[in-house]
């Protein structure tokens, strides 16, 4: 049969068949890959296996393929049926005759057993039911258990199942290559047939115009070293039962890295064993620390445990070893305060210090609580100013649209194939290393401003929407960059480029939360609610930024309620649920400050598809009244005008906002605000109600709702909900 895919697309389901030889194709693509490009690091073993392989019959490919894209160690062979091998007998008995399949035998038994279904098991034990004794309600790994300690002794009597199945040996031979074309491994259904999956239903980003894969190994040593780490961290990720961490630790301990990226990825391992292991076996998990090579964590853990232990002659010595001659700044930062608060007995730490002297207090309204950001955000847009909510997102944009050309065009470490879509020299921390000269001259042509600008604009224009690991193309990415460079000292942004050419994995993030621009002057915010704590990464950048010119802002927040608070109470009818396509026909706003209206809009809406009978029948509204009427991206920006500086307010609020949320995306525009539900706020005000729907709500209270299900008249009614809301909670 075809193998089948469904795609989940804007609520619709699409069904997609792919060819009868699919994994064929994809197998031989690997296949091909390793032979021309990867040679060099295969053992003999790995050789002999492709020979193998290049003197099947086609049906007998297509059958390796596929049972290598199975997912059990043991495969049942009546189950490998399939539209392209039309004799799967005689392709599985050809690859048994090769030496590439093979049936389990005695000494797979535990995990034949532990294959069965629980109905298999029931059925073999109860074989032997004069012999063994068990229950056949009894759990599957009980009765495993069962089974496996009686045929422990006799697993010869198991004979007529091993011929029933096929060993899925992809581990020692396949997974490798696998590795070699990924450069990792990945648990579960993650394999190279998955990601050539995405790829031809385009739901994976690739790399436009890839011409050749390359090997991303030089020498075998490198690849084997980096394989086996990533088949311990495999490991790692799947133990199960506490005691293999001990043996665990020891096998990673003394595997060889060879490479940065398998450096890495031992250090990263190393401090995984040594959380485990640090209770159990305290001198074992300290020399997994000491095998971590020149790795920052490691070294702060050291420090910090040996001060527990009483060792301060030693975590002094540490402490100024490392501000002598820093790995990074990070750590620098953690030895320089470290140093300061347990050795020159300060009471505070730099960073407790630096987040209690903040250059400003802001007061925002409670309303903002869990959207901190917006709340600074509104607070400095009331005042004229521009902001953008920028955090990390601005700087990675900026960094990758400089210098595209040296990350993805002319680098020296290019990606090796088109899933590779992350930069090399950034992941090895050698980009400005490997590309001093031209990442010089890249920036001594940004001689202004905007020459800067337009070579900003210029490779967003040649290469917008081609997949780069960095940021995500957006329709507006180039506006804050935009009143960035325009509005910045132009030696700050060249000095943190350099910087982040040379320091990229310290300074890819911790950026500032939001960018405020005022009278052309540009400062950054880092923005704190009560009881955040500064991070030290955050301590990096913001120091970073602080020594080449910029102007940065820690805005500690004061919760207060704002007495002038302005109210926009929504209500909107729409074609049907939030899912399934359905749009809005028409919106209604009743402004409320200091308890009276001060302004009503409405609208009614195109919906561009037709409105059901049974919603017209509810509402009102039907296809010839919004027949004329605007659609939503024609008066979106009106409406976002309209509410603007106000909280969001409606009656089951989740629905009207997600709505208008989903509306302004699709037109283009940003839309985020404090928001406010009288359905929540009506349960607690008035207690023991039988019912707390708008309608009932407003026969309780005799509101003025004279047209139910349209939208300016249940914003009418609600709005005079929330004043009784309000007065009730005056009265208490």
């Amino acid at each position: 049969m075809l193998d089948t895919v469904f795609i989940y697309s804007c609520g619709d389901i699409m069904k997609k068949e792919l060819p009868a030889k699919y994994y064929l194709a994809h197998f031989k693509e690997l296949i091909e890959f390793v032979t021309s490009k990867c040679m060099h690091l295969l053992e003999p073993k790995h050789s002999e296996f492709i020979s193998k392989i290049n003197q099947l019959d086609e049906q007998s490919q297509c059958m390796l393929a596929r049972v290598y894209s199975r997912k059990p160690y043991l495969v049942q062979a009546q189950s490998l049926n399939y539209e392209e091998i039309t004799s799967p007998h005689q392709a599985i008995y050809t690859l048994k005759k090769a030496g590439i399949l093979f049936e389990p035998n005695e000494q797979h038994y535990s995990q034949l057993l532990a294959h069965l279904t629980k109905p298999s098991l029931v059925e073999l034990l109860s074989n032997y039911s004069e012999q063994i004794s068990f229950k056949k309600s009894a759990a599957k790994g009980e009765l495993v258990d069962i089974a496996r300690e009686f045929f422990k002794a006799c697993p010869q009597e198991l004979a007529p199942l091993y011929s029933q199945y096929v060993i899925n040996n992809r581990s020692d031979y396949y997974e490798y290559f696998e590795f070699l074309f990924a450069g990792k491994l990945s648990g579960g259904d993650v394999n190279h047939q998955n990601r050539f999956v995405m790829r031809d239903l385009g739901l994976t980003a690739t790399r436009e115009g890839h011409s050749e894969s390359l090997s991303r190994f030089e020498t075998l040593d490198e690849a084997q070293s980096n394989y086996l780490l990533n088949r311990y961290r495999l490991a790692f990720k799947n133990i199960t039962d506490e005691s293999d961490y001990v043996a665990l630790a020891s096998q990673v301990l003394v595997q060889a890295a060879h490479g940065a990226i398998a450096v890495v990825l031992k250090n990263k391992l190393l401090v995984r064993l040594y959380r485990q292991l640090k209770t159990v076996d305290s001198e074992l998990a300290f020399s997994l620390l000491e095998g971590c090579v020149d790795d920052s964590e490691a070294q702060e853990i050291q420090i910090r445990e040996q001060y527990r232990l009483g060792n301060k002659e030693w975590v002094k010595a540490r402490l100024e070893a490392i501000i002598e001659n820093p790995l990074t700044d990070d750590l620098l930062y953690f030895a320089d305060d470290f140093l300061m608060r347990k050795f020159n007995k300060k009471t505070r730490s730099r960073l407790s210090a630096m987040l209690a002297n903040t250059q400003c207090v802001l007061e925002i309204d409670e309303l903002y609580r869990g959207e901190v950001e917006q709340g600074v955000n509104d607070y400095y847009t009331r005042q004229g100013m521009a902001v953008f909510n920028t955090e990390n997102t601005l700087w990675q944009s900026l960094f990758g649209l400089v210098f595209w050309h040296e990350l993805f065009v002319e680098s020296p470490y290019p990606p090796c194939n088109e899933f590779d879509i992350y930069p090399q020299v950034l992941r090895l921390g050698n980009f400005y290393e490997a590309q001093q000269t031209q990442i010089n001259e890249r920036l001594d042509q940004c001689q202004t401003s905007q020459a800067l600008l337009n070579l900003v604009c210029k490779n967003a224009a040649q290469y917008f929407d081609q997949p780069n690991g960095l940021f995500r193309w957006r329709s507006n990415l180039l506006e804050p960059l935009e009143a960035l460079i325009l509005n910045s000292p132009l030696e700050a942004l060249i000095a943190h480029l350099t910087a982040m050419s040379k320091h990229y994995l310290q300074l890819k993030d911790g950026y500032p939360d939001l960018m405020v621009i005022n009278n052309g002057q540009v400062h950054f915010e880092e923005v704190k609610a009560p009881g955040d704590k500064l991070r030290r990464n955050q301590l990096t950048t913001i120091d970073n930024l602080k020594n080449v010119g910029f102007t940065v802002h820690i805005a500690a927040v004061k919760w207060f309620v704002d007495p002038n608070r302005v109210y926009s109470i929504v209500d909107i009818e729409t074609t049907g649920g939030l899912k399934g396509g359905n749009r809005i026909t028409e919106i209604g706003i009743v402004k409320v400050q200091h308890g009276k209206v001060i302004d009503t809009w409405t609208s009614l809406v195109n919906p561009e598809r037709h409105i059901p009978g049974f919603i017209t029948s509810l509402t009102g509204i039907s296809d010839s009244m919004v027949y004329n009427a605007p659609v939503f991206a024609d008066i979106a920006k009106p409406l976002l005008d309209k509410l603007a500086g106000s909280i969001f307010v409606a009656h089951n609020v989740n629905f009207d906002y997600g709505f208008i949320k989903k509306e302004c995306e699709v037109a283009g525009h940003f839309f985020k605000m404090p928001k406010m539900c009288t359905v929540v706020e009506s349960r607690k005000a008035f207690k023991g109600l039988k019912s707390y729907s708008l309608g009932n709500l407003s026969s309780h209270f005799n509101l003025n709702l004279t047209s139910h299900h349209r939208a300016l008249a249940d914003a009418t009614a609600t709005a005079e909900l929330l004043l009784l809301i309000q007065q009730s909670q005056i009265s208490e």
